[in-house]
Order: C-alpha cells, then sequence, then structure tokens
C-alpha cells in the first residue's frame, strides 16, 4: 500500500514538471497539462455472484447468505483491467494487503449508516478476519470476472447473523460499496438433527400415512346398506362392528374429506422431511416414492381390504378424532359436495345380480345344493314362462282313459314318481282328463275300478296354454 502510494506520488511530481516548462510555450498545452493532472479512472466492482447455491449458500431480498464454516466461491464482475485484480493467494503474502476484503456492519437496517462519508476499507483495522479470502484466480469463460474462494468462519456464540460489506483494492486505493448488493450474510448453521430422531420421525409419517390410507378404504368401502344389514343378520361380532360404524359411515363426505386431507398432509410432511435429511437429490425422491408407494398405500389397502370391519371398527375413535380437528376445512367442503352430489346412493342388488351372485359365490356360501335351486327358482319365477318349464309330452308319463287300475297299473303309478298324471284318449296329444295320486288312496287294486270312474268322480280341471 505504501508503495504504491509513493509510484502515485511520483508519477504526479513528474507530470507538474513537465506542465510547467509546456505551459510557458503554449496555452493549449497547458491545458492538456492540467487535464493530466485529474485522477485516473478507478477499477470499480459491477457486482458478484456465488457459482453454486444450495441449503448453505443462498440469495434472499438481494443479500448473498451463507451458513457458518462455509467455503464457497464468488465470480466478481469489474469494468477495468484484470492485470491487478487477477492475484493469487501466495502472491498476496507479499503484498501489503488483499485486493477485496470486507467490512463488518453493524446492523442490517440502513445501508453505510456508521461513518457514511468515512472509507471505512482504508483503516486496516476495520476490516474484518470474519471472512477470509482463500484464493482467487482468472476467469476462463468470462474476461471481466475473476473467481474468489471465500470461507465464512464460524460466528461467536450467541450470534445469529452477522452482515459485512465489500471493500475492493484497485492497484491505487481502498474502495467501499456500502450497497445491499455489495453484501454478504453470515448466518449461524441449524442443529443437525440426531439420527435416531430421523429415522422415528420417519417410521412416524409413514405410519400415519398407512393409517389414513388404510382408513380410507375400510370405512369407505362399507355400504350403509351392507353395515344395516350386517347389524340384523351378521354374527355377534359383526353386529357390533357394525353399529360402532354405522354412526360416523353416514356422514360420507365428511370422513371422505378428514381422510383425504390427513393423507396429503401426512404425505407432503414426508416428502419435506426427507428433502430436509437427504437434501433435494435423486436419493430423497425414490425413496419418499418407494416409502409411500409401498408402505402407504400397498400394505394397508392389502389388509384393509380383508378385515376391514375390524379395523375400522377399532380405530373409529382415531376417525371421530380426526373430524374433530379437521372440522374447519373438512365439514364445510363436505356440505358442499352434499349439495352438489345429493344423497350418496348406496349399492343395490337386483334380481338379476342376486341371482348372479350367488352363483358365484357358490364356493364360499353355506347353502346346499337344493337349497340354491329353490332360491334361484323362486327368484326366476317372475320370468319364467310355461314353455321353459314344461315338458315335452314324449318325455311325459301318461295313462289311458280307458285303463284299469288293477295291481300292475297301480303299482306303475307309484313307481313313476310323479303326483299328478295326465289321460289321454286315442292319442296322446289329446289330454281329457287328470289324475292326481292322492285319489287313488281309497282305491283298491283288486276291486279293477276303471279309471275313467276316477276321473269323472273328481274331475280336476284342466288348464291349457297354447304357443
Amino acid at each position: 500500500m505504501a508503495a504504491g502510494d509513493a509510484a502515485a506520488r511520483s508519477r504526479s511530481g513528474a507530470g507538474l514538471c513537465c506542465g510547467a516548462r509546456l505551459c510557458q510555450t503554449r496555452p493549449l498545452l497547458t491545458l492538456l497539462c492540467l487535464c493530466s493532472l485529474l485522477p485516473a479512472p478507478a477499477r470499480c466492482l459491477l457486482g458478484f455472484r456465488p457459482e453454486e447455491t444450495g441449503a448453505e449458500l443462498s440469495v434472499e431480498s438481494g443479500v448473498l447468505k451463507a451458513t457458518e464454516g462455509t467455503r464457497f466461491t464468488l465470480r466478481v464482475y469489474y469494468s477495468a483491467s484484470p492485470h491487478r485484480l487477477n492475484r493469487t493467494a501466495g502472491n498476496r503474502a507479499n503484498n501489503a494487503a488483499p485486493w477485496i476484503a470486507f467490512i463488518e456492519e453493524p446492523s442490517p437496517g440502513r445501508e453505510g449508516q456508521v461513518h457514511p462519508k468515512r472509507n471505512m476499507c482504508m483503516d486496516k483495522n476495520a476490516r474484518t478476519s470474519d471472512i477470509e479470502v482463500l484464493g482467487s484466480f482468472k476467469s476462463a469463460s468470462s474476461r471481466n470476472s475473476v473467481l474468489v474462494e471465500l470461507l465464512a468462519k464460524d460466528l461467536r456464540r450467541g450470534e445469529k447473523i452477522k452482515y459485512y460489506s465489500l471493500c475492493s483494492f484497485d492497484g491505487s486505493k481502498w474502495e467501499h460499496y456500502r450497497t445491499r448488493d455489495f453484501w454478504v450474510a453470515v448466518t449461524e448453521s441449524s442443529e443437525v438433527t440426531e439420527v435416531w430422531l430421523q429415522v422415528l420421525v420417519s417410521v412416524l409419517l409413514l405410519g400415519l400415512s398407512a393409517l389414513f390410507s388404510g382408513l380410507n378404504l375400510s370405512l369407505l368401502a362399507l355400504d350403509p346398506v351392507e353395515l344395516q344389514v350386517l347389524q340384523n343378520s351378521g354374527t355377534d361380532k359383526e353386529q357390533n362392528y357394525a353399529r360402532k360404524i354405522e354412526s360416523v359411515r353416514r356422514h360420507g363426505n365428511y370422513v371422505l374429506c378428514t381422510l383425504l386431507l390427513g393423507n396429503a398432509i401426512i404425505n407432503a410432511s414426508l416428502a419435506v422431511w426427507m428433502c430436509q435429511i437427504l437434501g433435494m437429490t435423486w436419493l430423497s425422491t425414490v425413496i419418499c416414492a418407494f416409502g409411500i408407494f409401498f408402505i402407504g398405500e400397498i400394505l394397508p389397502h392389502s389388509v384393509a381390504s380383508r378385515h376391514g370391519l375390524a379395523i375400522a371398527s377399532k380405530t373409529i375413535w382415531v376417525t371421530r378424532l380426526l373430524m374433530v380437528l379437521s372440522f374447519p376445512i373438512s365439514y364445510p367442503i363436505s356440505k358442499l359436495l352434499d349439495l352438489i352430489l345429493n344423497q350418496e346412493i348406496s349399492n343395490f342388488y337386483t334380481r338379476e345380480k342376486l341371482l348372479e351372485m350367488l352363483r358365484v359365490t357358490d364356493p364360499y356360501h353355506d347353502l346346499v345344493k337344493e337349497e340354491l335351486n329353490i332360491i334361484q327358482g323362486a327368484l326366476e319365477l317372475r320370468t319364467k314362462t310355461v314353455e321353459d318349464v314344461l315338458t315335452p309330452l314324449t318325455d311325459c308319463f301318461m295313462l289311458a282313459s280307458d285303463v284299469v287300475l288293477d295291481f300292475n297299473t297301480m303299482s306303475e303309478i307309484m313307481q313313476s314318481g310323479y303326483t299328478r298324471i295326465p289321460v289321454f284318449e286315442n292319442e296322446r296329444s289329446n289330454i281329457v282328463d287328470i289324475l292326481f295320486v292322492k285319489d287313488l288312496a281309497f282305491v283298491d287294486p283288486d276291486d279293477c275300478t276303471a279309471l275313467k270312474t276316477i276321473t269323472q268322480f273328481y274331475k280336476h280341471p284342466l288348464h291349457f296354454v297354447f304357443n
């Protein structure tokens, strides 16, 4: 610094002597000499920016903020020749002062409020050592910038943040840049969370995500009509479960909004927590996505699809608590859904659906084949026609009207197994009467009674259906 001031004074003295001699000759030279007495233009800084930003180095409100203990690189832009600015750490050791330094700012409220007319950078003792200049080198990608490597040292005990303004040495004098564009803030490093606490919080968030997904499927998959059926016809345990759930399940949209809101908040919190632990990297994205997909979705859905009634009943107090906590948000949205979508429609089974359900669930229900046939026949009765159930005349067991009810005929009737036997005359297609087997209760085979006598006595009506 002293050498630079001496060189400047020697150059100024030489200019004065030369100007005195020339001024004696011509006025024009005098003017030129006076112009030579003006100071040379300063090599001023245009600005700086960090080469890389991250969790420990960021720009907020125009001020560069670095965490204590951070080593970072700045790209400094200038408007003059770089032959004096391109210095290394080794070269600076042989100079009186480095070409860049920092001044501590006592308060961030006003820019340059302490001695605004005084150049604090001229005072060597005023320059802080809290930000150490490790080195600088010429940038190959830009002609008017250099890269400066800095180290933000640790703050003192009790200090949260400190602000520093930039000073630069252009080869002849120090310049103080007081605007916030040239400020650097050193902040206290956040405490590193213990590993066991990170694991505990991660497991807790994954567990809550699984809980919300399981409750969503367990409660909303249970239809209100199905719950009512279980209360009336289920086992004692199923009736108890259904009674507990029914009072909550009737508020379908309210339950839906509560569980979806909680699930969204938990999944978002898990993503933020993973990014805080591992940073904004592909690893945090993969771990978070896999955890939500496998633990938060696959496992609870697999369990709830098989034991949904029991899970919903035993966690009904959790659902009630969540409904109370999310009331300010979930309840208005649920009422809006009720207004738009009207009342929730339950699942109802038509006759065709019931028949198909009986057929599909045949390996699982406890109905015997005869009971199943009776149920199916009763359900199909309304849609059946005579043509669908009739027996062809060629396959029917029939008796001629002139038959005698002797022992052989009576034995043949009993062995047929039919209770109603058509009676024809001349041709099988000419059915004239019908015999009920119960009509033969008082008939003695030894009497050889004519069949026509019995049919004429009872005269059962015949019903003919023509196609």
